[in-house]
């Protein structure tokens, strides 16, 4: 009884830890550091452009990646808390880029494309200070070919899951890179709000928003996964990178666990975890000793009032509108799951008859 709410509980409870708790990891990082980065620079660059190929372009991620990881780990160890956040964005989005470029035939025209399309915008400067006239500038780009927009981040992603029959790519953007995006690199709401504290004030330091260790762990993991890639479609092997990334990846905190995390610990003590923990104990033991003709309303009055006392002591900050349908949704499965429960247990047993002698 109230197995999948613990589940979910207890899936949360680990995702903490493994994204807070140390995970050495020095030798198998020089070691995937030195095979990656002589995958990554194998063959010297094509002279001829109509040679380079999605593979050319994927290695070049991995050495952006490779750098951008010891940037990383710099700003963590010096404790510049936002650099590292803005480095580990940035590895996100070129690790996709890498792999969209090893599964996507038209990824070098497409980049090419693209560049052209953004080359009118990038010399906008020369028209603003009167130099060149933006109409000449329009037409010269033109013949260099048609321009195209970029796929977006996330469609690259989907894209790659698709084509590997996986989804990581997808998972690490979601997670992730739209959090990251949110609080550290766009001007959005709750990346202003990160500049007022928990009692009200105005600080000029804004508020942590995610975990110390997260940002490396996220550029470690993006070598891992992009290295990993590359090694097997140029058939070296692969299997040091793959565990590399997933050791890695499955220990990124997501910053909105984080956010949340940190105020829930600052709204409950101990003494009130202790006491929903008990409520939730009594509340399990009357619906395991509920029988058939116990109502149904009882029942379900029995779990509202359950998650109603952890809303309260939790003082969200949100409408009562916008918590009500996550209530209704945890009351149901609950129940469901009570009800398929209770038809196991009264299901009569099948017992095999006994052998005759």
């Amino acid at each position: 009884m109230l197995s999948a709410v613990k589940h979910a509980i207890l899936t949360i409870g680990r995702t903490v830890l493994r994204g807070t708790l140390p995970y050495p990891d020095v030798l198998r990082r020089v070691r995937v550091r030195r095979s990656a980065r002589d995958l990554a620079a194998r063959d010297p660059w094509p002279q001829d452009d109509t040679a380079v190929t999605g593979l050319d372009f994927a290695q070049l991620a991995l050495l952006r990646v490779l750098s951008l990881q010891q940037e990383t780990r710099r700003a963590v160890r010096s404790r510049q808390r936002e650099a590292a956040a803005l480095l580990a964005r940035v590895s996100i989005e070129t690790c996709i880029v890498g792999l969209w470029c090893l599964h996507n035939p038209d990824a070098v025209s497409k980049l090419r494309a693209a560049e052209i399309k953004t080359m009118p915008a990038m010399l906008a400067f020369l028209s603003s200070a009167g130099l060149i006239p933006d109409t000449l500038i329009r037409q010269a780009v033109r013949t260099l070919g048609e321009p195209e927009k970029l796929l977006d981040v996330r469609s690259m992603a989907a894209q790659i899951d698709a084509a590997t029959s996986g989804s990581l790519a997808v998972a690490l953007y979601d997670g992730v890179y739209r959090h990251a995006s949110h609080y550290f690199t766009h001007a959005t709401s709750s990346s202003l709000l990160r500049h007022v504290t928990s009692g009200h004030r105005r600080t000029v330091r804004p508020v942590k928003s995610w975990a110390r260790r997260a940002p490396v762990r996220l550029a470690d993991a993006c070598v891992g996964l992009l290295a990993g890639a590359i090694a097997e479609r140029v058939s070296a092997p692969a299997a040091l990178f793959v565990r590399y990334a997933e050791g890695h990846a499955w220990r990124v905190l997501p910053p909105m666990l984080f956010t949340m995390g940190k105020g829930v610990a600052r709204r409950i003590s101990i003494a009130d975890a202790l006491q929903i923990v008990k409520r939730a104990q009594e509340v399990r033991a009357y619906l395991a000793s509920a029988g058939p003709g116990e109502a149904s309303q009882d029942r379900e009055t029995h779990l509202r009032d359950l998650y109603e006392e952890l809303i309260l002591r939790l003082d969200l900050d949100a409408p009562r509108e916008a918590i009500q349908p996550i209530i209704d949704h945890f009351v149901v499965m609950v129940l469901a799951e009570w009800d398929t429960d209770f038809a196991n247990r009264a299901s009569p047993a099948l017992v095999a008859p006994a052998n005759e002698t």
